[in-house]
């Protein structure tokens, strides 16, 4: 039994490893891929993101050794990066401004509906044919799409006013870096190990550094005046407070209707599922809606959504039934695709021609960066709280009584964080809309 639970540990570290390479090699050069298309083309770059993915995941699938698979899982992150940052841009470079928020919603729905396809797929492909077909079968897949990129996309005209100093490309790898390293390591050794210290530290100091280099420069990397935009600045920081409330549902809820309500994997993975299917269907029309109002307005609603069904777990007890928890994460799903495709068409829509692609980038790092300290902060807000599985399985009929009752208590006052933070996000979106700042070039 020591020598399986030991077994199953350096399995769950390895895969850890992985999907830490992935996410941070993703989260760490988007914003310097985006800049490098504004410079060189968006369309070169995006197709050389298809070649570099298409070249990773063959790779993988062919793969001997742990080490390979995570040198060449970077390779995978920097394509994916290329797609986080450049897709938003070339549809909204492709497209009138009039139709710009319902492209980008159907974006939106069509990368979704590719998400849940794949899930659906891999169970299939994993128990007929093995891991390794999950990779190699994409690999026709990206064919396609080089095809398709090559011969649709347009031509769209590069910046000469872009600089890519290679010093502040190098200070913004390394802040987001450790950055991650930081939110990482907190989980494994606490917020005050000399190891979490060390890389905050050298966060910040990256930081700082690039701040005074950007001031100093006649043309800084991150064109002078972009995040000074208010709508910009301030859609960034609701697309982060978003992932940063919502994303509360996919690691903490799988442990309560486990170990409280009493579900099983298979009820599990469909409330999961339930938002990306509703997101889906309200992407586009967040979309269209945001293109005949105003898309300030349209995002706010999609917050009042998601704070909404937030604040509706707080009646949740180890009584609720199957029903109750799929109302509230279709909700969920529905008020993140409002959002999702009014929130970039209020982002993209400030944005000059050459700055498309940083503003692509701009977008997925905030997005990426609320998911990661949604799961660092309000995860351990919820483990310190609550009761553990294993106290459950081991005390008395007493002892479990109260144990349930507070872990409960703990799921509630996590997800009251949530609702907190989604109803900051309302008034910033609100404030935005009252002051009518949004103006498109």
């Amino acid at each position: 039994g020591d020598h399986r639970d030991l077994h199953l540990s350096i399995r769950r570290q390895r895969q850890m490893c992985i999907r830490d390479s992935y996410l941070g090699a993703t989260a760490t050069v988007q914003l310097i891929l985006g800049r490098v298309a504004d410079v060189y083309g968006l369309k070169r770059i995006y197709i050389l993101g298809l070649l570099a993915y298409g070249v990773a995941v063959f790779l993988i699938g062919v793969a001997t050794t742990l080490e390979s698979v995570i040198t060449t899982r970077i390779l995978q992150a920097l394509g994916n990066a290329v797609f986080l940052a450049l897709s938003p841009a070339i549809v909204t470079a492709s497209v009138p401004d009039r139709y710009r928020g319902q492209a980008l919603g159907w974006m939106t729905a069509i990368g979704m509906m590719g998400m849940i396809l794949g899930s659906f797929g891999a169970g299939f492909v994993i128990d007929h044919y093995g891991w390794r077909w999950i990779f190699l079968a994409r690999v026709p897949l990206t064919i396609l799409a080089l095809g398709m990129s090559l011969w649709f996309l347009p031509t769209i005209r590069k910046s000469s006013e872009a600089n890519l100093d290679l010093i502040s490309g190098l200070l913004i790898v390394a802040s987001i870096y450790f950055l991650m390293l930081f939110l990482h390591q907190t989980q494994a050794t606490g917020w005050l190990s000399s190891s979490s210290i060390i890389y905050l530290t050298s966060s910040l100091i990256a930081f700082c550094c690039l701040l005074r280099r950007q001031v100093t420069l006649s043309t800084p990397f991150i064109p002078r005046g972009l995040l000074r935009r208010t709508a910009v600045s301030l859609g960034l920081i609701c697309n982060f407070l978003m992932y940063l409330a919502i994303f509360v549902n996919w690691f903490v809820l799988p442990f309560f209707v486990a170990e409280i309500v009493g579900m099983g994997p298979a009820s599990i993975g469909v409330f999961l599922t339930i938002p990306a299917i509703f997101l889906l269907i309200a992407s586009p029309l967040g979309g269209a809606l945001a293109d005949r109002t105003h898309p300030a307005l349209v995002s706010t609603m999609g917050m009042v959504i998601i704070v909404v069904f937030l604040v509706s777990f707080q009646s949740v007890d180890h009584l609720s039934t199957s029903f109750g928890f799929a109302v509230r994460m279709a909700g969920l799903g529905i008020g993140m695709g409002i959002f999702q495709s009014s929130n970039l068409s209020l982002i993209m829509g400030n944005v000059s021609t050459h700055e498309l692609g940083i503003a692509g980038g701009l977008s997925g790092l905030s997005r990426n960066l609320g998911t990661v300290c949604s799961v660092v902060f309000l995860g351990a807000i919820f483990v310190t709280l609550k009761t553990t599985g294993q106290d459950l399985g081991v005390a008395n009929s007493a002892q479990i009584s109260d144990a349930v009752t507070t872990y409960i208590e703990a799921f509630k006052f996590v997800y009251g964080i949530a609702a907190a933070i989604g109803f900051l996000g309302v008034l910033l979106n609100f404030g935005l809309w009252w002051n009518r700042t949004y103006s498109s070039y």
